[in-house]
């Protein structure tokens, strides 16, 4: 469904030519018609001007300019030269109207544009935000396009009434310019009408990113976070990509170890945890030239990776496809920074089109272009090697490959922690041999209902005030970080998890009961700590314990910010 502002773009520009055609007629016509008048009028006994062509073509065109001499007499004027009199005025005035219309459009776009409101801006002229852009208008917002994120820009565009930010210039040679944007837009006057306003600045760097989300968490502001274009991207692919690994002997190759492919490594760590097949070693051949460090980079960084990947590095893929791979590599990213080289290796390296479909996935971003260029129908220009390569765009497989889940770039740090709380939970119920779906809460987080979700997040929230409790914060992860089951408070924390998960049931209106009833809305753990049977005490121990693993999933850790053990 197109949104309002393109319908009436596009009724604007069916009504111009329109305008422009019917003007051009009434000129004619008045032109014609004040010359056949004129020339009717000359051979009056009342004529007394100058006769012949060129005079007369003199006097039609002073039609124009409300001056003719002809007109002087009181008449009587043959009827061309009435209906001219009038029609040559008219176009006069219109002409003149669209001149000032053309002088002050600027002025006045630009004012009509400061008094939207529950609009987006976008601020960057970079792949990503034009699919930024493309995305959410297909997705039915009104979007609002701005180069830079100074002040002024970002007022023209509206900031004072609009809902949402999205801060994606090229930060490349300044990683902190969508920072920047962000928190000049935080700063900006706002209508009481307008809301509240959400804003999301692009970084390029992932470990940038994961350094301002840090610093973030502990902060009582939601709808602000940082993205990385490249993490969200190998999100959806992956996930949704999943069902492919669960039959097999899947083999994964990984050729370029830039932010995008390293991932993807990420979120198929991830995958496997929660998979049937947990219990095995997902195979994975990193590709790059400094595959080595960032093997151990990646294992340090990532839990995940370390606990669920066997990963074996190469220097080129000519050296990974030197002798014949057994078993036939299930996918093969091309992830190159400098994307000719992946685009390259697709078309040249017939070594890497021996899987099945969509086998190869070729990532592009600034090529993205390319992608319409490789399919399987007479009209396409290259073919895709009989469905085995697949083109992605990053920016596209964020924000509009499904309108249904447009909002997960919205999904803050808050919200990725709540993900990833479940995340955990899932995994420890795969391990005690609980399958996907036997309960209402073993399912992928997208399905989950939104009790379960809104308690995900709650926990979410309360971890930087836990933490800040015990002179703790977080940073990106480089170790294990602060155990909070070793801390001599860590009871404390345990009893402040119990008292959270109370204030939020009884604000749900549950009460106490003898039995569990979710329809009733009854729980017989709703009592004091005291009164707490032991069993039910080691769940709230665990969710404090589980901290630091929710945080590693997250690539950060537990630090401490002073020198003794706990504050007291």
């Amino acid at each position: 469904m197109p949104t309002t502002t393109g319908l009436a773009k596009r009724v604007r520009e069916r009504a111009l030519p329109v305008a422009r055609i019917g003007f051009a007629a009434t000129v004619v016509l008045a032109v014609v018609l004040g010359f056949w008048g004129l020339e009717w009028h000359s051979r009056s006994a009342t004529y007394s001007l100058g006769r012949g062509f060129w005079n007369i073509a003199y006097y039609d065109l002073q039609l124009f300019v409300l001056g003719s001499a002809p007109l002087d007499s009181a008449g009587p004027f043959p009827w061309p030269l009435q209906v001219a009199r009038f029609l040559a005025p008219a176009a006069t005035i219109y002409a003149l109207f669209e001149a000032g219309r053309a002088m002050f459009a600027s002025e006045w776009q630009r004012q009509w544009q400061r008094r939207m409101t529950g609009h987006a801006i976008v601020v960057g002229e970079t792949p990503i935000a034009d699919a930024m852009v493309d995305g959410l208008r297909r997705n039915g917002r009104a979007v609002l396009r701005t180069a830079a994120g100074d002040a002024a820009s970002l007022r023209d565009a509206g900031i004072a009434g609009a809902r949402f930010v999205y801060t994606c210039a090229d930060d490349h040679n300044d990683s902190s310019v969508n920072v920047l944007a962000a928190a000049v837009a935080r700063q900006q006057q706002r209508t009481k009408k307008a809301g509240d306003l959400n804003v999301y600045a692009h970084v390029s760097d992932p470990t940038y990113a994961l350094g301002l989300r840090a610093r973030h968490l502990s902060q009582p502001m939601t709808g602000a976070d940082f993205f990385n274009i490249d993490e969200l991207a190998a999100r959806e692919l992956v996930w949704s990509d999943r069902d492919s690994f669960q039959t097999g002997n899947p083999l994964v190759v990984i050729a370029g170890l830039g932010p995008f492919g390293q991932s993807v490594i990420v979120e198929l760590a991830r995958m496997w945890q929660v998979s049937a097949r947990a219990h095995e070693k997902l195979t994975i051949m990193l590709v790059d030239p400094d595959a080595a460090a960032i093997e151990q980079q990646l294992r340090q960084r990532w839990a995940a990776v370390a606990e669920t990947c066997d990963l074996t590095p190469f220097a080129d893929l000519a050296s990974a496809f030197d002798t014949p791979i057994v078993p036939t590599p299930h996918r093969v990213y091309l992830c190159y920074q400098a994307e000719e080289e992946s685009v390259r290796a697709a078309l040249t390296m017939a070594a890497l089109w021996q899987g099945g479909k969509q086998s190869v996935v070729l990532r592009l971003d600034r090529l993205a272009g390319l992608a319409d260029v490789f399919g399987g129908s007479a009209n396409s220009l290259l073919d895709d090697v009989e469905s085995r390569l697949r083109p992605v765009c990053v920016g596209r497989l964020v924000v509009a490959a499904d309108p249904s889940r447009a909002d997960r770039i919205h999904d803050d740090i808050y919200e990725r922690l709540a993900q990833l709380i479940h995340h955990n939970y899932l995994r420890r119920e795969v391990d005690k041999g609980n399958a996907m779906g036997t309960a209402a809460a073993m399912v992928r987080w997208e399905n989950l209902a939104d009790d379960y979700k809104e308690a995900n997040r709650e926990q979410a929230r309360d971890i930087g005030k836990k933490l800040t409790s015990v002179g703790c914060t977080v940073a990106p992860r480089s170790g294990t970080g602060v155990d909070l089951g070793a801390d001599p408070l860590f009871e404390e924390l345990a009893k402040d998890e119990h008292k959270r998960w109370m204030d939020e049931r009884i604000a749900q209106k549950w009460t106490w009961g003898p039995k569990r009833d979710n329809d009733a809305k009854h729980h017989p753990s709703l009592v004091d700590w005291d009164e707490l049977p032991e069993a039910e005490k080691d769940k709230d121990r665990a969710a404090v314990r589980d901290i630091g693993i929710v945080l590693a999933d997250c690539g950060l850790q537990i630090v401490r910010l002073n020198d003794t053990e706990s504050p007291v």
